[in-house]
């Protein structure tokens, strides 16, 4: 469970990236790996959910687990999607805005680049069939490193990130996730000023610690997690850890 500063706690993060046949172990698990680990979550009690329902229903902590996966792959939604329907399960997907329907170019890592991306279609389906898109910013960009160098860009990726994934959605995005996890206190700032009611970093959970609902911490998953330690991760969280 993550404990928040005004004394509620809420499930516990996991987050992935991609989820595909023959995927690199650093960026993500096959899809026979995903349904192993979403079906360990149900036979110990607990559903996968979005982050916004996570923060809705803070009373089932335990039997809960907020799914979320970062950038927007199309394998998303060819391979982990009909996984989770499968189980009655929902998640939050964090889109790039400006790169829907195209290649990852935020990266010349040959592990990153030229990924396919979720096109508005998709992205639309996936919203009608109860799964909860989220913003990413507009370009993939390190918020802790533009709020330094371009101030008024960085606010921008924020704002219009929001409200380009509304025009797709026809209806409100609340929930955001810091690119690389970089962000400043300013930009966590903007981001309560755009208008969004919560944000994940990619930080750890800390025992003891509480946290702010604009940097709230996560668990990574890829295929360098073996199988053991993600169920020694979901058997702490069952008890309340």
């Amino acid at each position: 469970m993550i404990r928040l500063d005004d004394g509620r706690t809420i499930p516990s993060i996991l987050y992935y990236h991609r989820v595909a046949p023959d995927v690199p172990r650093p960026v993500g698990v096959t899809p026979e790996e995903f349904r192993s680990q979403m079906l360990f979550l149900r036979s110990n009690g607990m559903r996968g959910i979005t982050l916004d329902e996570g923060l809705k229903n803070t009373g089932s902590s335990k039997k809960s687990c907020i799914l979320t996966f970062d950038d927007g792959y199309l394998d998303n939604f060819e391979h982990a999607v009909p996984i989770l329907e499968d189980l009655g399960f929902r998640a939050t997907i964090f889109c790039v805005s400006d790169r829907l329907g195209t290649l990852t170019d935020w990266s010349d890592d040959s592990l990153w680049k030229g990924i396919p991306l979720m096109a508005k279609e998709e992205v639309r389906e996936l919203a009608a069939r109860g799964f909860e898109i989220g913003s990413h910013t507009r370009t993939h960009c390190d918020l802790g490193r533009l709020s330094a160098t371009d101030p008024l860009q960085a606010r921008r990726e924020i704002f219009d990130s929001r409200t380009e994934l509304e025009d797709v959605l026809g209806s409100p995005v609340t929930s955001f996730c810091y690119p690389y996890g970089g962000w400043t206190e300013t930009a966590v700032q903007w981001v309560r000023e755009a208008g969004y009611l919560q944000a994940r970093s990619v930080h750890h959970a800390r025992w003891g610690k509480t946290y702010d609902l604009f940097s709230l911490p996560c668990r990574p998953v890829s295929g360098k997690m073996p199988f053991w330690r993600f169920a020694w991760y979901v058997r702490l969280w069952n008890l309340g850890l």
